[in-house]
């Protein structure tokens, strides 16, 4: 599965947010990494984690989506 190049500042919102979303979560399921979906759509590994969070997919790497801004565990 190929995943869209988006260029950086390019805001994702509507239609294309959904697009976007149900690439990249199809990318992650043929397992590609969350790193390699964002080298390809030039975007940060936290944005594509929140993307595919929103996608509902579940992500393997432990505590991904419970830490807070500046990185611990949250309580």
């Amino acid at each position: 599965m190929d995943v869209p190049q988006l260029q950086r500042g390019v805001k994702l919102t509507g239609q294309n947010r959904k697009a976007f979303i149900f690439v990249a979560a199809r990318a992650y399921e043929d397992d590609h990494s969350v790193r390699a979906i964002s080298e390809r759509c030039l975007r940060s590994t936290a944005f594509v984690r929140t993307i595919l969070h929103e996608g509902g997919v579940a992500l393997r790497a432990p505590g991904s989506g419970a830490r807070g801004r500046d990185g611990h565990p949250r309580r």
